[in-house]
């Protein structure tokens, strides 16, 4: 050790003894500032906790209320089965935002299976629960009453415990204040009983009510029943209440908030409470009692109401008070953390200066032995160029593999032993070297349903010594899935009696699948939202432009795959065999040995070609994505107009008719028809959007077949608008083939047609749809080889 000192330097002696002064400060400051970040922690589950119990306190004020419905629901009274349905609307609804926040939380909150198996609650999870209020709703008129009710308290219990659970994980039940450990005993306890309490009372006291008969034992239930009212629910919910606001000013400051909103609403529940304990004290003492039962009912009803409206506003105080707590201790931290680093910067500014002052005169004895240390240095300079080429040699090949996304694997079949390449631990989801690779944990990691495709393959490979190549997909320690392609080559042994080697490379191709699983889907909702819209014409002129644009993606994903191919990264495989080979001596191999020495300038040379091969790779991507986005344009287009079936729109016609045009763009440049715009400024007209947008996208097509037909080299439709007399037109007119005199009068008839592929239905509906609005569909045609024109009439709006 002594040694070890007296060879340092004089400033690195002044800073170990600066680091050994700052060391125990150090670990003060970390303990401290873990104790406040277990602080933050400690009150943000709260939160969660705080957060998981909203969902179940409305639950709870639901189901007894659907209790009560359920049992009135056999008089006939209509209104009563609206009611029943309302109620349950809002019950789905909040079983959903129940089962959002569990997403959100179950794992925080140990509402896992693992999690609540170890506190035997394995029925208590949300998606159990829902299932159990299901089964109640949907065999509801088959029930016995008795059932019903059995059934509804039973829900309820559930709840109760989950809210009891969600209260033990998050630390509620541990708060270490005082004003809000007293909101946290409203409402985590004391509200939530006093709630089920009342919902009990209630349906016992309404069902003696609406029999008109009660027995001494109901008496004294219902005494019993109403001091624990008032003593065990009532007084205990104001007393905590009181001390929350009492104690109050005590932590992190007064609330304003809590201050003005708890004290109303604590006085709307005592006095709702207190009538309703009132009311239950009469019928349980008096013979005869004049206690109506909807009197019974809406009193209780009120206490109930107020109860809830109570807990969701001491439920939000609570929240304020832990996102206080937070706030003082991250400020606390902040401030703590910025002490200790000025105090840092002092110390090393400190440690700086005395150094500087020391090291002045040893620096002059440094000069002179660094002249006589250069003759050394000399020496193992060709060394040092030699290690210096090894690494970038290391490094490049280390990046065209990064470049590539490609990682390489060697197996020796002979020792079992496999290495992976940096980037292959990357492609698995594995930081590189920390992970211990054998055949069965590399297999491990393929999806179970590809792994016995891959093993055969493999297997097949090594016994015919062939070259392989497959794809698979992977699943990551995260869950997380991967496409990959494996290739590898066996190396035969010496004696040519089975499998020395394998050499392999596996590449991440992922996100080329996603794209391909992409252009699937945007198919797919093209021909659904058109189909659901009933836009046929809409749909196939939109067809007929996202095919252009996927013959485009098509030759993108062939320039992809021929470039995947022709990818040099086998050449991965050869150079890590190599390297694997001469890995006793590599230095030597790579300074003396013939192949040894090109080695380095080969992989300068891979690696151009493999960032060469990645930015023709991006450049293919990119059209995929552009082209991807297109689609997405055209479907968001249609999508717009199939919203609005049936909704009469004031609309300026221009851009329905620019729209129209955007819809077969890629059509009519693909058959090379020249599009002449002549709009005249016309007025708003009241129209049904997709109604227009089918009439106009069928007129074009058919100017564009008519074009096309003709053989004509200059190809021409002109788009004209106009207005006169209460009327907007809008004229399609081509020079395409035209239109024989005989059949100008059949045009428009149900099922006629002068193409061969046709079905005569698309001018009939047209025709059909403008008589709907009000107006009116007319064609004209000097005759065959002349052209037609089509025009679409349509009343203007009213001006008001």
């Amino acid at each position: 050790m002594k040694q070890w000192f007296a060879s340092l330097k004089v400033s690195q002696k002044l800073m170990l003894i600066s680091i050994f002064f700052v060391m125990p400060d150090s670990l003060m400051l970390y303990f401290f500032i873990t104790g406040i970040n277990a602080n933050i922690e400690f009150a943000r589950l709260e939160k969660k906790g705080n957060a998981y119990q909203r969902p179940l306190e409305d639950l709870l004020e639901l189901i007894p209320q659907h209790r009560l419905l359920a049992q009135t629901s056999g008089s006939g009274d209509p209104s009563v089965r609206v009611k029943l349905g309302r109620v349950e609307e809002q019950i789905e609804d909040a079983f959903n935002a129940l089962e959002a926040v569990d997403a959100l939380l179950s794992h925080d909150l140990q509402f896992t299976d693992e999690g609540l198996a170890k506190r035997h609650r394995e029925h208590f999870r949300a998606r159990t629960v829902r299932m159990e209020w299901e089964d109640l709703k949907s065999r509801l008129g088959q029930l016995h009453p008795d059932a019903v009710a059995a059934q509804h308290l039973h829900l309820v219990a559930d709840l109760r415990i989950m809210i009891t659970h969600a209260g033990d994980q998050s630390n509620l039940i541990l708060d270490p204040d005082l004003d809000s450990y007293y909101l946290m005993d409203v409402t985590l306890l004391g509200l939530p009983q006093t709630q089920d309490r009342l919902a009990a009372v209630l349906a016992f006291g309404a069902g003696i009510l609406h029999r008109q008969t009660i027995t001494n034992s109901e008496r004294q239930q219902l005494a019993i029943h109403a001091t624990l009212l008032k003593e065990a629910d009532m007084d205990r919910v104001i007393g905590s209440l009181q001390t929350a606001l009492n104690e109050d000013a005590n932590f992190y400051g007064r609330s304003a908030s809590l201050q003005a909103r708890v004290p109303p609403a604590l006085k709307e529940y005592s006095d709702a409470t207190e009538h309703f304990i009132s009311l239950t004290n009469h019928l349980a003492g008096v013979e005869g009692t004049s206690v109506t039962e909807a009197d019974y009912v809406a009193a209780g009803s009120k206490a109930r109401a107020a109860s809830f409206a109570l807990w969701r506003i001491a439920s939000e105080e609570l929240d304020t008070f832990l996102q206080t707590r937070i706030e003082f201790y991250e400020q606390r931290r902040s401030r703590s953390l910025m002490v200790a680093a000025l105090a840092l910067l002092a110390a090393i500014g400190f440690v700086t200066f005395i150094t500087r002052s020391i090291s002045g005169p040893l620096r002059r004895q440094a000069e002179e032995l660094q002249a006589a240390n250069e003759s050394l240095q000399i020496e193992i300079a060709g060394r040092k160029r030699t290690e210096r080429e090894l690494r970038r040699s290391e490094m490049q090949l280390a990046t065209a593999q990064i470049i590539a996304r490609v990682g390489s694997w060697e197996w020796d079949m002979a020792s079992g032993k496999i290495v992976w390449s940096d980037e292959n631990y990357r492609i698995h989801g594995l930081e590189p070297g920390k992970y211990a690779v054998t055949h069965q944990a590399a297999m491990s990691f393929i999806h179970p349903e590809d792994r016995v495709m891959a093993e055969t393959t493999m297997i097949r490979a090594l016994n015919e010594g062939l070259p392989f190549s497959f794809e698979h997909r992977i699943v990551r320690p995260d869950g997380s899935e991967r496409m990959i392609h494996k290739r590898g080559e066996a190396v035969m042994a010496a004696d040519g009696r089975g499998t020395a080697k394998v050499f392999g490379t596996s590449q991440d191709i992922t996100e080329r699948k996603m794209a391909e699983e992409e252009l699937k889907s945007m198919h797919k909702m093209l021909l659904d939202t058109s189909r659901q819209a009933g836009m046929a014409e809409v749909a196939t002129g939109v067809l007929h432009n996202v095919g252009n644009v996927l013959n485009s993606m098509n030759v993108s994903t062939t320039m992809t795959q021929d470039i995947l191919r022709q990818s040099k990264t086998s050449s991965l495989v050869r150079i890590a065999g190599l390297l694997e080979e001469h890995s006793a001596d590599l230095t030597a191999f790579l300074t003396s040995h013939p192949q040894g020495r090109l080695v380095p300038p080969f992989i300068v040379k891979l690696s151009c070609l493999l960032d060469d091969e990645n930015q023709r790779l991006h450049k293919e991507s990119a059209a995929l994505t552009k082209n991807v986005e297109h689609v997405k344009e055209i479907i968001a287009m249609q999508q717009t107009y199939a919203r609005v079936s049936g909704l009469v729109e004031t609309v300026q016609i221009n851009d329905l008719v620019e729209d129209a045009l955007r819809m077969n763009t890629c059509a009519l440049d693909r058959h090379g028809v020249e599009t002449i715009r002549e709009y005249a400024p016309v007025p708003p007209v009241p129209v049904e959007k997709h109604k227009v947008l089918q009439i106009l996208v069928n007129l074009i097509r058919n100017a564009k077949y008519a074009c096309d037909e003709s053989g004509r080299a200059d190809k021409r439709m002109i788009m004209r608008s106009a207005s006169g007399n209460g009327r907007v037109s809008i004229s399609i007119i081509d020079n395409g083939v035209g239109i024989a005199p005989e059949n100008l009068t059949r045009i428009f008839g149900h099922g006629f047609t002068t193409r061969k592929d046709g079905h005569g239905f698309g001018l009939h509906s047209a025709a059909n749809a403008a008589k709907e609005m009000g107006g009116q569909l007319s064609v004209h045609s000097d005759g065959p080889g002349r052209g037609a024109s089509f025009t679409l009439e349509l009343p203007v709006a009213l001006s008001s």
